[in-house]
């Protein structure tokens, strides 16, 4: 399954658009509570090189109370995921497709964190290609946002192992700041910094699980998309930029991004991606 976290509840929470106009990466004197303000994307089109060079299309389609019901992808990967809800609109279950690949089904519950506090959770449990089990637990901090991602696996013989630890830090206005990456010992080995310019994302009307698990290389879980994204490796004592990644966008009149070009560099090397973003009327 090609899905990470990272990175998108009471259990459907939603991180939308607050009233701030503060710059986004200053702070401000207190936290402002998002607000309501429904946007729905209808497509997602990804291409490389050059913006006619169509590698990707997402399609994405809601039931009648604008909950995301299926996630359509062609392109260089075939995939069609359908979204289950339970009471009071909870996501349950991600049922997830794919040509030649067994289905996943990806099981969502809820609750809270008794072993160390009472931290609200939510976990995902479901079983990769390979037939292991994965459980990725997603951590509510007191804004209602994740703030916390843990993924663990268990092998064939039953040991429990830990793949992924990220704790996301956030400024003020609700745009991830930092993202730190720790080892099953607690030692860091890795972040990602992010820089913001105003811009509406076209994210935040979508259910928070789904784009934190599905739609993380969009970089959906904050306020405005991102400026710029440095993702640092530290190891050996020495901290190494291993990718960046500088965003520019073509905003409509309400602030949402039409398309946006990437270009980015991993060692000495450059790419150059576009995204183009169409909404429901």
């Amino acid at each position: 399954m090609k899905y990470s976290i990272l990175l998108l509840l009471s259990f459907l929470i939603w991180s939308c658009d607050d009233p701030s106009l503060d710059d986004p990466n200053s702070g401000i004197d207190e936290v402002i509570e998002p607000v309501l303000d429904a946007r729905l994307l209808s497509t997602i089109q990804v291409a490389l090189d050059n913006p006619s060079n169509i590698t990707r299309d997402i399609t994405f389609d809601y039931n009648a109370n604008n909950l995301l019901t299926t996630i359509t992808e062609t392109g260089n990967i075939d995939q069609i995921t359908q979204a289950s809800y339970g009471n009071g609109n909870q996501l349950q279950v991600l049922s997830i497709s794919e040509n030649m690949q067994p289905d996943t089904d990806v099981a969502v519950s809820y609750g809270n964190d008794t072993n160390v506090t009472a931290t609200s959770i939510v976990v995902l449990n479901y079983t990769d290609d390979a037939g292991i089990p994965f459980e990725k637990t997603l951590y509510i901090d007191n804004q209602n946002r994740f703030d916390k991602v843990i993924t663990t696996q268990t092998d064939l013989s039953g040991v429990t192992t830990q793949v992924e630890n990220l704790e996301l830090e956030y400024t003020q206005n609700f745009n991830v700041l930092r993202i730190n990456k720790f080892d099953a010992t607690g030692l860091i080995i890795g972040y990602s910094d992010f820089t913001y310019n105003f811009n509406n994302n076209p994210f935040t009307d979508m259910n928070d699980i789904i784009r934190l698990f599905m739609f993380d290389e969009f970089v959906p879980y904050s306020r405005y998309l991102p400026a710029t994204r440095l993702d640092y490796d530290i190891s050996g004592g020495s901290t190494v930029l291993e990718r960046s990644i500088d965003y520019s966008y073509v905003l409509d009149a309400e602030g949402y991004p039409m398309s946006r070009e990437l270009i980015t560099t991993e060692g000495l090397i450059t790419s150059l991606s576009f995204e183009f973003f169409n909404y429901r009327p």
